[in-house]
C-alpha cells in the first residue's frame, strides 16, 4: 500500500527510523570534489554513516548530503543531484534480509519536465517488482508491504535503469517494521445460503409454537 501523507504512513509502522541527513552526522564526506555547499560520499561511506540504509548512485560516482552545516538542520541527500540512486533495506536492524516493512521520504523536488520526471521502482522480498510513478515537485512517498520492502531505485529512465537528469532530491528517510496489512476474511460461498436455511428453519418453528402446530 502506498501513501502520499507522512501521518498515514507513519500509523502503519510498529518501529521506525529516520535519517534527517542531519549536519551533525554527516560531517564529512569520504570522496573528493562536490559542490561548495555539500559534503560528498562514495556508496559504502554514505552506507556507513548510519548503517540502516544501503546508499547506491546508479549514474554519478558520488552522493551528496547538502547544508547548512552550521546549524544541522535543513540538510537534504541526492545522488550528484543529476542522477539515479538505489536504496537498500537488506541489511538494516529494523528489517530481514529480505527487507523492511515500510519505506517513507519526503521528495523536495522532482522534475517538472515530464521526461525527466523520477519514478520509484521498487523491488520486494519475493523478488516481484512495481513502478510507481511521482508527481512533479514537493511530494511525500510511503509504501508499506508485508512483501517486505528490500530496495527502491529512483530513477527518470522509463525500464528503470540508470540515468541522468536534473533533479530529485529527498529527506527524512524513514523506515521500519510495518504492523500486517490484513485482507479481508473471504466467506465461503455457500455459508450465505446455510445461514437463509437456518433462518427459515427458525421461522417456521415459531411459526409453529405460535398456533400450536406439532408434527
Amino acid at each position: 500500500m502506498t501513501y502520499t501523507d507522512r501521518n498515514s504512513f507513519a500509523a502503519q509502522l510498529l518501529t521506525s527510523d529516520t535519517d534527517t541527513f542531519s549536519g551533525s552526522v554527516y560531517t564529512s564526506g569520504d570522496s573528493p570534489g562536490g559542490p561548495p555547499n555539500a559534503r560528498s560520499y562514495t556508496n559504502a561511506g554514505m552506507s556507513a554513516v548510519r548503517g540502516e540504509t544501503d546508499f547506491t548512485a546508479t549514474y554519478f560516482s558520488s552522493n551528496y548530503v547538502f547544508g547548512p552545516f552550521g546549524t544541522g538542520s535543513n540538510t537534504y541527500y541526492c545522488a550528484g543531484c543529476n542522477g539515479s540512486f538505489t536504496l537498500g533495506f537488506t541489511t538494516t536492524s529494523l528489517g530481514t534480509n529480505l527487507g523492511v516493512g515500510g519505506v517513507g521520504l519526503d521528495i523536495l523536488f522532482n522534475n517538472t519536465i515530464k521526461e525527466n520526471r523520477y519514478s520509484a521502482f521498487v523491488t520486494f522480498g519475493d523478488g516481484s517488482m512495481q513502478t510507481y510513478a511521482l508527481p512533479a515537485g514537493k511530494s511525500f512517498f510511503g509504501i508499506a508491504s508485508d512483501l517486505l520492502v528490500s530496495s527502491i531505485n529512483f530513477t527518470s529512465s522509463p525500464t528503470g535503469g540508470s540515468r541522468g537528469a536534473c533533479c530529485f532530491i529527498i529527506d527524512n528517510l524513514t523506515i521500519g517494521a510495518a504492523a500486517p496489512i490484513l485482507a479481508p476474511i473471504p466467506i465461503p460461498a455457500g455459508l450465505p445460503l446455510v445461514l437463509s436455511g437456518v433462518g427459515l428453519l427458525g421461522l417456521v418453528g415459531r411459526r409453529r409454537s405460535r398456533f400450536g402446530g406439532s408434527s
